[in-house]
């Protein structure tokens, strides 16, 4: 049965939050009613930076960035998403978000038609490696909280907003009986930042074995995307 969260009045949860140089922070659930500002941060701000996004050159096609935006909202529509705001002008601010799902094993949720050549691009790119390796099994969990796209704004980079935003899954996933989590990190920084925040790489591929596999990446053997999990014990 499909993983479904009881949001009730004691949500949207707070995770964490703390202070850093005069500035409030709080990782919490997604407000629901940021739902559509969170879908125009990730297309602004991922589908232009993240680096399948960026090389499947995404934003070229409406119908790609029509698709990924739906899978995205389906996704959040499950309300399992870690959100970062802060205060600017005395107004609550959405600076940052990871787009996460639980999953069951074999699950297809969210079950969505893959739309847009350029999306597919991203998206098969992202399987080939839980085709080479099911993290499910490899951690023997049934669920996990996987992880589609974690963005900070621009403007608010560089304060390690996004290890937050990770180590905000496992007080997030424990309190739903879930024992792990799973994510593609994409890029070198991303994924020695997981390493420091406790993931394990699992399986790589180079971006060259993405076109071999009939991708639309650049055949370079130095480039890697690594599928990395961490276990909630």
């Amino acid at each position: 049965m499909p993983f479904k969260r009881n949001w009730d009045a004691s949500c949207p949860r707070v995770w964490n939050k703390w202070e850093a140089d005069g500035q409030e922070w709080v990782v919490q659930d997604l407000d629901p009613k940021d739902d559509e500002e969170a879908l125009d941060i990730l297309v602004a701000h991922l589908c232009t930076d993240e680096i399948l996004c960026s090389l499947s050159k995404i934003t070229e096609d409406a119908e790609s960035v029509e698709g990924i935006r739906k899978f995205w909202a389906l996704c959040i529509a499950q309300r399992m998403c870690p959100a970062l705001y802060t205060w600017v002008d005395g107004k609550k601010t959405l600076v940052a978000l990871n787009v996460c799902a639980v999953m069951s094993s074999g699950d297809t949720f969210p079950d969505v038609e893959i739309k847009g050549e350029k999306w597919k691009n991203v998206y098969e790119g992202l399987v080939f490696l839980e085709t080479k390796r099911d993290p499910h099994k490899y951690l023997e969990l049934d669920l996990l909280l996987h992880a589609f796209g974690l963005v900070v704004k621009r403007d608010y980079r560089g304060h390690r907003l996004g290890a937050k935003l990770l180590a905000a899954r496992e007080p997030l996933s424990k309190a739903h009986g879930i024992k792990g989590t799973t994510t593609v990190f994409t890029v070198q920084a991303s994924q020695k930042l997981a390493a420091r925040c406790g993931f394990e790489t699992i399986c790589e591929a180079s971006w060259k074995d993405l076109a071999d596999s009939g991708l639309d990446y650049p055949p370079e053997t130095n480039k890697y995307i690594k599928l990395m999990v961490k276990r909630y014990d």
